[in-house]
C-alpha cells in the first residue's frame, strides 16, 4: 500500500522539473496524487493497462477517453505498489516515463526507510524517557520492550549526570557518543546537561575513565552499580546539585561520596539550617558565612584561609568570635563545626532545591 503523504512529497519536487502532469495510481489504477487536482480520484486506463501487463504502456495521441501520455509500474522490495502517468509530453513521454519510474522507486524507498528509522528512534526515545522515570520494578514485558529496541535494562549501570559548558567541544554529544559502545545510552535532557548510561561490562572500566576525562571541566554527578535507572538518577541529579554547592573547586561529584550530605540536606529536623541562616543574614558584611564555611572545608589552616578569602590572618580570631556571637557555634570547637557545617548542607540541600 503506498504512503500518499511520501508519494506527495516526491511529486512536488519532480513537479519543479517537469512541465507535464504526473498522477500516481494504486494498485487498481486509481489517481492518489497528481499535480492535476481535477483527475484525483479517477481511474486512469493507462495505469490501469500498465498495471495489468506489468510494463510500460505509451498512448501518442488524444481520445475520448484517455488522454495521451505514457505509464510505467512502480516497484517497491519487488512488489508493484501502483503506477505513475506521464501525461501531455509528446513523444518523449515513453522515455521520460521510464527515468520517472526509476527516480520515484529510488526516493520512495529512501524516504520509507527514512520514515521508519525516525520512528523507531521516537520509539526509541520514548521508552528511554518511560525507562527514566519508572520507579516501579520491571516487568518481563518492559525488559522485552527495550531488547526489541536494542536496550538491555538488566543488569547493573553507572549514571554519568555531566552538566557541560556550551563552549566545551570535549564533552559535546557527538564527542561523547564517539566513546561509548552500542551498549551503552547517550540521553541529551537539555541544551547543557547529558545522561550517560554505561553498562557495566569488561571494557566498563576504560569507557568510564574516557568518559570522564572528556568531561573533566565540567560539574558531574555519578551513580555507579545500581539495577534501577530512576533511582540511579535521582542520586546522580541530587550529588551533582548539592556537589556544586558544598564542593565548587571539584567537579566528580559521586553519589558514595555525596549520600551523607544528601541524607543531611534532606533531614526533618526542624531548624537545622538556622545557625548558617543567621551567618549569611547577620554576617553578610564581613563575610562570616564564607568565613565558615572556609575554615571547615580547609581544616582551620590559617593560611589557606587567608589566601582563598584574600583577607589578613589578623582578622581570623575576629571573624571566628562574631560566627560564635552570631549563631552560637565555636570553630575552634569540633561539635560545634560539626553541628554549623550539618546546618550548612541543610541550608544548600534548600538552596539546591530552589535552582
Amino acid at each position: 500500500m503506498i504512503d500518499n503523504k511520501i508519494m506527495y512529497e516526491i511529486i512536488e519536487k519532480l513537479h519543479e522539473s517537469f512541465s507535464a502532469s504526473i498522477s500516481i495510481c494504486d494498485v487498481s489504477g486509481r489517481v492518489i496524487v497528481s499535480t492535476d487536482s481535477s483527475c484525483m480520484g479517477e481511474m486512469n486506463l493507462l495505469a490501469i493497462e500498465a498495471l495489468n501487463i506489468n510494463s510500460k504502456v505509451t498512448v501518442s495521441m488524444d481520445s475520448k477517453i484517455q488522454k495521451a501520455g505514457a505509464a510505467m509500474p512502480l516497484r517497491f522490495q519487488k512488489s508493484r505498489m501502483g503506477a505513475v502517468v506521464l501525461q501531455g509530453a509528446g513523444s518523449s513521454s515513453s522515455q521520460l516515463a521510464e527515468l520517472l519510474s526509476k527516480t520515484i522507486e529510488l526516493l520512495y524507498e529512501e524516504l520509507i526507510l527514512s520514515k521508519k528509522k525516525q520512528n523507531r528512534t521516537q520509539e526509541r526515545d520514548q521508552f528511554l524517557y518511560e525507562w527514566l522515570h519508572l520507579q516501579s520494578d520491571y516487568t518481563e514485558n518492559f525488559i522485552k520492550r527495550g531488547e526489541h529496541l536494542g536496550i538491555d535494562i538488566t543488569g547493573t549501570h553507572t549514571l554519568i549526570l555531566m552538566e557541560r559548558k556550551q563552549d566545551d567541544l570535549f564533552t559535546s554529544t557527538s564527542i561523547i557518543q564517539n566513546l561509548l559502545d552500542d551498549r551503552d545510552i547517550l540521553l541529551p535532557l537539555s541544551q547543557d546537561q547529558n545522561l550517560i548510561i554505561l553498562k557495566e561490562n569488561e571494557h566498563f572500566e576504560k569507557k568510564y575513565n574516557r568518559v570522564i576525562a572528556a568531561g573533566h571541566n565540567c560539574h558531574t554527578g555519578i551513580c555507579s552499580g545500581s539495577a534501577h535507572l530512576h533511582t540511579a538518577y535521582q542520586a546522580a541529579l541530587e550529588s551533582l546539585k548539592l556537589g556544586k554547592i558544598l564542593f565548587p573547586d571539584e567537579h566528580l561529584h559521586c553519589f558514595e561520596k555525596m549520600k551523607l550530605a544528601i541524607a543531611l540536606s534532606k533531614t526533618p529536623i526542624p531548624g537545622l539550617e538556622d545557625s548558617f541562616s543567621l551567618l549569611v543574614a547577620k554576617g553578610r558584611n564581613a563575610q562570616l558565612a564564607d568565613t565558615a564555611i572556609t575554615y571547615i572545608r580547609l581544616n582551620g589552616d590559617i593560611q589557606k584561609i587567608c589566601d582563598k578569602l584574600h583577607i589578613h590572618r589578623n582578622s581570623i580570631p575576629y571573624r571566628i568570635r562574631r560566627i560564635q556571637e552570631i549563631c552560637g557555634r565555636n570553630l575552634m570547637d569540633y561539635y560545634d563545626m560539626l553541628c554549623l557545617y550539618a546546618s550548612f548542607i541543610r541550608y544548600a540541600g534548600k538552596e539546591a532545591d530552589i535552582q
